[in-house]
């Protein structure tokens, strides 16, 4: 992987304040992309998914590559020992967000325990750390069996692929999300649409991955939206499958889902593009046990209209989320937690 300097000083710049790298690539699908960054450093809240993110990320990616194995992982395993600890801080987000998730689930028949699903959401994405460490160290073939992809899911798709010209999978944030496309790259076609960090430092770690993964992204962040389009139009014209993440709240848009009893509005770009295409519109959800994790697929739907799509798979979504919420990392989304609290009244939440 190579990367061009080709940054913007932000005092000659103020206005936008921005830094720019262009990184290239075998695993880009364009081969080279400039990511950009805000200059100035934003405050975060102590536990928000971003800000743990934006600190432990880089911490990792430097471990993985320069610390013995034995040592490599024991920052990352001492601060879920301290989060598990954290469980008995009544204010603990992240035991709000499983309270919450665990008394909807419990409506739908699904007695999940906060506590149960709290510590399932470490181990998750502990597993999930460890998996990727394992990949940099010893290669795809270490580490492929911990993935479950039904041979008929991957049948079916291969065949809706070259019925129709592709598909689209539809993909939320679960914790091994990205990690399970190293797999069903091998099983058909793929091409990960994905928004990349928002800093460069994470995007080059997250490029080092890919390319170790031996899979295609297309990344997006900042791009233009007619290009994107235009790209994926050709794609889905070579029986490909392109897999986008589609679950992140877009309060702007004019496109609404319902999911847990509220209209929540969603992104509608990946859907315009399989109606526009025809081509089937595939939910998925990846369910995750430590290391271990199962692919799981919904049926596919060929419609002509974006909401009867969208909505589609959000209601997978939600029942896959009910029966299994401790493998979707967007638990740790503020947005979500305050949706989910709006779902569940207070008198409710014990």
């Amino acid at each position: 992987m190579n990367f061009s300097n080709n940054s913007t000083n932000p005092s000659q710049n103020p206005s936008q304040n921005i830094r720019s790298e262009v990184l290239r690539s075998p695993s880009l699908y364009l081969k080279e992309f400039e990511a950009t960054e805000e200059v100035n450093i934003r405050e975060y809240r102590i536990l928000s998914g971003t800000r743990m993110k934006a600190v432990l990320a880089p911490l990792m990616y430097w471990a993985i590559r320069h610390v013995p194995k034995w040592l490599a992982l024991m920052p990352i395993r001492g601060l879920v020992i301290v989060l598990r600890l954290l469980y008995v801080w009544s204010s603990n987000p992240f035991r709000q967000s499983c309270e919450f998730i665990s008394r909807l689930a419990a409506d739908a028949g699904y007695p999940h325990q906060p506590k149960t699903v709290y510590g399932q959401l470490l181990k998750n994405a502990l597993g999930t750390v460890e998996n990727f460490f394992h990949l940099y160290r010893d290669g795809i073939d270490s580490v492929i069996d911990t993935i479950k992809l039904d041979s008929r899911d991957s049948g079916r798709i291969n065949s809706l692929a070259k019925e129709h010209g592709g598909v689209m999978i539809m993909v939320p944030h679960n914790f091994a999300s990205v990690f399970c496309a190293l797999k069903m790259n091998r099983a058909f076609p793929l091409l990960i649409v994905t928004r990349n960090s928002p800093t460069i430092d994470r995007t080059k770690a997250a490029l080092d991955f890919f390319e170790r993964m031996e899979v295609t992204v297309l990344m997006v962040r900042g791009g233009n939206p007619f290009e994107l389009s235009r790209t994926l139009f050709a794609e889905l014209k070579k029986g490909m499958a392109v897999a986008a993440t589609v679950d992140s709240i877009d309060h702007a848009s004019q496109t609404k889902v319902r999911m847990f009893g509220q209209e929540v509005g969603f992104a509608s770009w990946a859907a315009k593009i399989g109606v526009k295409k025809k081509v089937p519109i595939i939910p998925s959800y990846f369910r995750s046990d430590g290391r271990r994790v199962t692919a799981v697929f919904g049926e596919e739907i060929i419609t002509d209209n974006i909401e009867t799509a969208m909505q589609h798979y959000a209601g997978f979504f939600e029942r896959q989320i009910l029966m299994d919420p401790a493998s979707w990392a967007y638990l740790g989304d503020k947005r979500w937690r305050r949706l989910l609290q709006k779902a569940v009244p207070s008198h409710r939440v014990q």
